[in-house]
């Protein structure tokens, strides 16, 4: 007997046939509910039979090709946006600095400069009620079906590649559903072929991508068919002083008004307003139709001077340059022009509330033929949909462990021949989640620090 073998005894004090080893204890079976700092995970095997289903489709496996170019397109972006911003905030000038809250805001005063504070923490994190941004019940549906596409994928494709799932479950802060999880063995990924184990990392952040844009679509659609409820130019500003500004001032007048009609006559875009007000000279009364808040009024209005014409008369506002159906027609058709339109989130931008349709201000103005005043809480729905997808996917795609990317990289670099043992592997896999990390918080924190240095 080797002196490293133990020496076993059973109950009558007999020894165990020579060569025998100690037996292995069984895996203990996880608790079907546990709680861990608010979280609370409950497992369930009755989704597996979902889950095999699901895996009989073939379409799942091809798809995982197209998983893996979205993971590193991905991945590639996230990385090049965290140093591309970095390098701008480290070359800007000091009136960038201060228009993105990077620089001491008393230096910012004494040279004249706007300043623009830092953005929390929290509104980094895809957590409604944590994010100051995410409304809650949108938030929740928004994160409860990324997670459960995300989740669910990685089971799908690893059963349809015959690997083990061993449970299912729902997550939860406190009482609030945030998303869902499967449990796969991580060894036995890493023991199988490199496409076949990047195609389940892959899944869950290409899955998400893929429900972001179909999404997308919807709203585009719901949004392309609306329809004005009023006709005029959209108020984007009122002056002051200014003969609006005394409407202002008596509650008739404000941001996000129409102006309907001058002096009867029906104003549908920012040119008619204009050609109408060339006409005009100082101190000339004039009758504003205005709708406010959906109320019609109409109101006198005593003409100020032109400060950029003294020979016309001034309301004092500014308007949106369309309408309402080219405002509607220029979100529902931005993908072929300006495509980050759809980056624009409400409550967040102040931007969205003269382009957004589904915007605070703008919302009230629309109806639909078919979903009546219901369109605006499902298009609001559609788009947090739309925006944590993507969001989750793209950071997911960041190549730092414990995250889909960088789990990928631990199973691409255990694969890279046959001389690229396991520990060099996960070395390798340490030295770019901290390089990853590291850019994160420079990515975050850097602008912090340098508004506390004088430029």
């Amino acid at each position: 007997m080797r002196s490293t073998d133990r020496i076993l005894t059973d109950q009558n004090g007999n020894s165990p046939p020579q060569g025998a080893s100690e037996p292995e204890k069984p895996e203990e079976e996880p608790k079907a509910v546990t709680f861990s700092w608010g979280i609370v995970m409950v497992r369930t095997k009755k989704l597996l039979s979902f889950l095999d289903d699901l895996a009989k489709y073939r379409i799942f496996s091809d798809l995982g090709w197209v998983y893996i170019a979205i993971m590193i397109g991905a991945g590639a972006f996230m990385v090049w946006l965290m140093l591309d911003e970095t390098y701008l905030v480290l070359n800007s000038s000091l009136a960038l600095r201060c228009l993105i809250g990077a620089a001491p805001v008393a230096q910012c005063h004494a040279s004249n400069l706007p300043t623009q504070p830092q953005p929390s923490l929290t509104s980094y994190l895809l957590l409604p009620g944590i994010n100051p941004y995410i409304p809650v019940a949108y938030g929740i549906i928004g994160i409860v079906v990324a997670v459960v596409v995300h989740e669910g994928t990685h089971g799908v494709i690893a059963r349809r590649l015959k690997l083990p799932v061993k449970s299912t479950g729902l997550l939860f802060f406190l009482f609030v559903p945030i998303g869902a999880f499967v449990e796969i063995d991580e060894k036995l990924i890493q023991k199988i072929r490199a496409r076949d184990s990047s195609r389940i990392m892959a899944g869950g952040p290409g899955s998400n991508v893929i429900v972001g844009v179909i999404a997308l679509i919807l709203l585009v659609l719901l949004l392309g068919g609306l329809v004005p409820r009023y006709n005029g130019v959209l108020v984007a500003q009122v002056y002051s002083p200014s003969p609006a500004n005394a409407l202002h001032n008596q509650g008739h007048l404000q941001a996000g008004d129409f102006i309907e009609a001058v002096n009867g006559t029906q104003v549908n875009s920012d040119q008619i307003l204009t050609s109408f007000m060339s006409n005009t000279r100082p101190n000339e009364t004039l009758l504003l139709t205005i709708d406010h808040q959906g109320q019609l009024n109409t109101y006198n209005v005593t003409l100020a001077t032109n400060p950029n014409n003294k020979t016309i008369g001034f309301i004092g506002v500014s308007v949106a340059n369309e309408n309402l159906s080219a405002i509607k027609n220029n979100y529902a058709n931005a993908y072929r022009t300006n495509p980050f339109l759809y980056l624009i989130v409400p409550g967040i931008v102040s931007q969205a509330e003269t382009v957004v349709p589904f915007s605070g201000t703008l919302h009230a103005y629309y109806t639909s033929p078919i979903l009546g005043d219901t369109w605006y809480p499902v298009a609001l729905t559609i788009f947090w949909i739309f925006f944590i997808n993507v969001n989750l996917a793209f950071f997911n795609a960041i190549p730092l462990y414990p995250l889909d990317g960088g789990q990928a990289i631990l199973n691409w670099f255990s694969h890279f021949g046959k001389k690229w043992v396991e520990v060099r592997a996960k070395l390798l896999t340490t030295i770019c989640s901290i390089t990853m990390l590291v850019l994160i918080l420079t990515f975050l924190f850097l602008p912090r620090i340098l508004a506390l240095i004088p430029y």
